[in-house]
C-alpha cells in the first residue's frame, strides 16, 4: 500500500531572507541593548545559623567600581562598567566592529529579614564574583516585668 504526502511546496521569499539577515544582528543588538539598561546581577542568596552569603556576578567591574549600600533591611548592590570603546585603551588605527560585553550601570536591592544585622557586613570580590556576608543578630529576649501593688 503506497501512502500518499501532501507536501505543499516551500516558497522562498528572497526579499525576506535578505531583510532576515541584514537585521538579525541588529535586532539581536536591540535585544541585548534593551537588556543591560535593566540589567542586575545574577545573585545566589544562603542562609546559615551566624548569618546570610549573598554572592553577586559582576565579571569585569573593578572593587573600586562596586557600591554596596544596607539601609532599614535593604541590601542594594551598585556596580558600574565601563563600555570597551570608553576604558582608552584603544590603539591607535583600532576599530571596534562589534561591542557585546555588557556595559553601564547594574544594581540590584535585596529586602533582608528582620534578623539580619546592621554592623558587621563584610563585602569581597574576587574573579568578577562580589560576596557579602551579613551577620545574624541576636533575637531579643523578652523581658520579665515586675508588677507591683498601687
Amino acid at each position: 500500500m503506497r501512502k500518499i504526502q501532501n507536501t505543499i511546496p516551500q516558497i522562498r521569499d528572497p526579499f525576506q531572507s535578505l531583510l532576515g539577515h541584514l537585521f538579525r544582528d541588529t535586532l539581536t543588538d536591540l535585544q541585548a541593548e534593551q537588556g543591560r539598561r535593566e540589567s542586575a546581577p545574577r545573585t545566589n542568596i544562603a542562609e546559615t545559623e551566624a548569618g546570610y552569603e549573598l554572592s553577586f556576578e559582576l565579571p569585569g567591574v573593578d572593587e573600586s567600581d562596586i557600591d554596596v549600600q544596607l539601609h532599614d533591611k535593604v541590601l542594594t548592590v551598585s556596580a558600574h562598567r565601563a563600555a570597551a570603546s570608553d576604558s582608552g585603551d584603544d590603539e591607535p588605527g583600532r576599530r571596534w566592529h562589534r561591542l557585546e560585553h555588557g556595559h553601564g550601570e547594574s544594581r540590584r536591592s535585596i529586602s533582608l529579614p528582620q534578623d539580619a544585622a546592621d554592623d558587621g557586613v563584610e563585602a569581597v570580590c574576587k574573579n568578577g564574583v562580589l560576596s557579602v556576608i551579613v551577620p545574624k543578630q541576636e533575637r531579643a529576649q523578652p523581658s520579665k516585668i515586675q508588677v507591683r501593688a498601687g
